[in-house]
């Protein structure tokens, strides 16, 4: 078991500590329990701290610490004052402002801004802590057309499931509603972006200077497509636009040569990817979208 999977420990400064439980109260995994009024760590058992960091975060006096999974007592920090923090309507305004962008200056994005940014992205929920998404930033437009160039000659095999016997495939392997979407969306936006290739063109980065790729150690999970979503807001409160790329992942999954190529553990799966860039267009007015259904039961 390596150190992220180990459980982890949690410490109490008694010299420190107030006595106000607010530790043992919100420790899901009790480990910090209450014993004698005052918290305690429990011993190791089958479950044990999770690395959370709520012990940590609830603290008023820092007396509590916590070591493994990821996590070290130097993580814990002051939260920013309410008047620092977006409310609602600045929430929703950078919601809004936020759109898939599809053309950008030519210019790179700057490293600063794009570390600030995998900052903020990371402070995504997770399912289990610690994360064990990762990140290849891939950054300079000559890059970024060496890799097009490597994905649509993966997207180019894909033209045998356009094929009856490919069909056959895709109805074994996919459920119906999976079958038709694969032929009557994805593969002829595949068969665009290897056409606009031939020609010059970029619909896969629309000539982008900068490809980010979430990749995690499982192929079905939603970790990395949330870190994603918050990265592509982090992106418009930067000033930066980006477009959340799905074709990606499923080209390099099926290629060891690729993921090994361009920097991803050969253990993980490309998850989802995002490009990023300076936009070229200034949005106006924001278009409404809806949910399919909103059910209240």
């Amino acid at each position: 078991m390596n150190e992220d999977m180990e459980w982890g420990s949690p410490a109490i400064d008694s010299s420190r500590c107030s006595v106000c439980g607010a530790c043992a109260a919100i420790c899901s995994t009790e480990t910090l329990k209450m014993e004698d009024g005052k918290p305690a760590v429990k011993a190791a058992g089958d479950f044990g701290c999770i690395a959370c960091g709520h012990c940590m975060a609830v603290c008023p006096t820092g007396a509590v610490s916590a070591t493994g999974r990821g996590l070290a007592p130097g993580d814990a920090f002051p939260l920013p004052p309410l008047s620092a923090r977006a409310g609602a309507g600045a929430l929703e305004g950078l919601l809004q402002a936020r759109r898939s962008t599809r053309r950008y200056e030519d210019r790179p994005v700057e490293k600063d801004l794009i570390e600030r940014l995998l900052a903020m992205a990371s402070t995504a929920p997770m399912g289990f802590p610690p994360s064990p998404v990762g990140v290849v930033v891939i950054n300079g437009k000559e890059k970024v057309r060496e890799l097009a160039g490597d994905l649509c000659a993966a997207f180019r095999k894909w033209r045998f499931l356009g094929t009856p016997i490919g069909s056959l495939v895709l109805r074994l392997m996919m459920s119906r509603t999976e079958t038709a979407l694969m032929k009557r969306f994805v593969l002829p936006i595949v068969e665009e972006i290897i056409k606009a290739r031939e020609n010059g063109r970029d619909l896969l980065f629309y000539d982008a200077p900068c490809v980010l790729i979430f990749h995690y150690p499982m192929k079905e999970t939603t970790d990395p497509v949330i870190a994603c979503s918050y990265a592509s807001i982090a992106a418009e409160a930067l000033g930066l636009g980006s477009c959340i790329i799905g074709t990606l992942p499923p080209a390099m999954r099926g290629s060891a040569a690729l993921k090994r190529k361009w920097g991803l553990p050969k253990d993980n799966f490309a998850s989802i990817a995002m490009i990023l860039g300076h936009p070229a267009v200034k949005f106006r007015n924001g278009v409404r979208r809806r949910f399919a259904s909103v059910e209240y039961l």
